[in-house]
């Protein structure tokens, strides 16, 4: 009987562990892919065309889909509604962006490209198809189709759900670190 309950808490323990090693892999895996785009972003779109990530996210959602808010912006995007904010600012003075009152909510303002704006955009947009192609070219269309199918459930889920509260630490980390820097100061 103890052998037995010594494999399941084992057998349980192993199962936890292979869980925490999967997701920790996917979202490693998310996140690498999301750097190294940006990454590639900042070196082939930002330095040339002087338009960060975000303004060009904000921008790109203004001409999918023009009369766009903020909000709307940040929930398609998954940003924070300051960095939108910011981003609409910095497309206003650069003059590639239109922020209208809405007629139905004057605290609202609707997003529209300017023509410099939009001939931005298509110019930006060939690249980033461009680079896109390119990286999901060792996917068949049927996986393509997959990942996005995955994608769209998994954002779905994370705009209508509120994250489970973190667990506890372990303990005292920035005490620990504050031991450490304290004890190592020349480090």
């Amino acid at each position: 009987m103890a052998g037995e309950n010594d494999e399941m808490e084992s057998g349980a323990a192993a199962a936890a562990d292979d869980a925490l090693t999967i997701e920790r892999m996917i979202g490693q895996r998310i996140h690498a892919f999301s750097n190294m785009i940006s990454g590639n972003f900042y070196r082939r779109t930002e330095q040339p065309f002087g338009i960060s990530l975000p303004e060009w996210r904000v921008l790109r959602s203004a001409i999918i889909a023009p009369g766009t808010t903020q909000s709307e912006v940040a929930s398609v995007e998954g940003l924070n509604i300051m960095n939108v904010s910011r981003a609409v600012a910095g497309l206003r003075r650069k003059g590639l962006l239109e922020a209208t009152p809405d007629p139905n909510d004057r605290r609202r303002s609707l997003l529209r490209p300017t023509e410099l704006g939009a001939s931005m955009g298509r110019d930006i947009g060939a690249r980033e198809r461009a680079i896109y192609q390119h990286v999901f070219s060792v996917l068949s269309r049927e996986e393509v189709d997959t990942l996005d199918k995955v994608l769209d459930l998994v954002n779905t889920a994370l705009r209508s759900t509120e994250l489970p509260p973190p667990p506890d630490p372990s303990r005292d980390w920035r005490g620990a670190i504050k031991e450490q820097l304290e004890a190592n100061p020349e480090t």
